[in-house]
């Protein structure tokens, strides 16, 4: 690999229409990385302390796996490809407490996948024509997963919610709490949040903008929070904001979505 360059990123722009670029440390770091083996690259993949000086960032690694579309050597992509898998694997949706069947657990499970799908899919998509769909994750790794995993973890509960026959409350015959807060949840949620990093910036700016309660709200929201729970030790977004009800919450949420769609002009016919 000796003489050998990083390619640039020229196919992406940032909100601000900025082409995308590598931070500086990841930059001099693949040009050190293109001028060793591949047997020594594969030991340094086995370091896992962060603060080591061998230690390869996932920017570095992406960037490897791209590079070995050019060569023949199935097994340098292979270790490179599971060590990244791995990775991303340690941030994914985590099952909590003892209810394997919970609805939580299942929005865990289902996102999981979604995550893991999108990024086997836009690795091999670049492996057959190379495009920008691996860039952000060269520019910004740990952003570009979290935002993956915002982005799939509200579709995968839209998609559980709208599988899922509804539960109704035994004395009024209406949907139960747990019911109508998933509905009002994750259609918004899934309206709001995108892939394309664009239009991402335009809802965090929106979020931004709303007053402090409804931020708090919407900010433990997208950390997967859940607005209440009745099952011991799952923290909620009542029990953090100290509100005494969950209809508190529910209405702090709807008045902040209410206020992001008018902040996007979601629903008037503008994009």
């Amino acid at each position: 690999m000796t003489g050998s360059h990083p390619a640039a990123l020229t196919r992406r722009r940032r909100s601000d229409g900025i082409l995308y670029q590598r931070r500086p440390e990841i930059e001099a770091a693949l040009v050190s990385l293109l001028d060793k083996t591949q047997d020594e690259i594969a030991a340094a993949l086995q370091i896992r302390d962060s603060m080591s000086p061998n230690y390869i960032a996932s920017e570095c690694i992406v960037h490897l796996i791209r590079r070995t579309r050019h060569d023949n050597h199935p097994a340098h992509f292979e270790r490179l490809f599971k060590e990244l898998m791995r990775r991303i694997q340690a941030t994914l949706p985590r099952f909590t407490g003892e209810r394997l069947d919970s609805l939580e657990n299942a929005h865990a499970a289902e996102a999981r996948d979604r995550i893991q799908h999108a990024i086997i899919e836009k690795i091999l998509q670049d492996r057959q024509e190379p495009g920008p769909g691996l860039d952000y994750f060269e520019v910004m790794f740990n952003d570009a997963v979290a935002s993956l995993r915002i982005t799939a973890t509200a579709r995968a509960r839209t998609a559980i919610a709208r599988q899922r026959p509804l539960e109704t409350d035994g004395e009024s015959n209406e949907p139960s709490s747990e019911v109508e807060r998933a509905l009002a949840e994750f259609d918004v949620k899934d309206e709001l949040l995108s892939d394309d990093p664009i239009y991402r910036n335009r809802v965090y700016m929106a979020i931004e903008g709303l007053p402090e309660k409804q931020r708090q709200v919407i900010a433990l929201m997208l950390k997967d929070f859940p607005l209440d729970s009745e099952i011991p030790g799952v923290v909620s977004i009542k029990s953090i904001l100290g509100v005494k009800s969950e209809k508190t919450v529910r209405n702090r949420r709807d008045a902040a979505f209410e206020a992001i769609r008018k902040a996007l002009k979601i629903g008037n016919g503008d994009d």
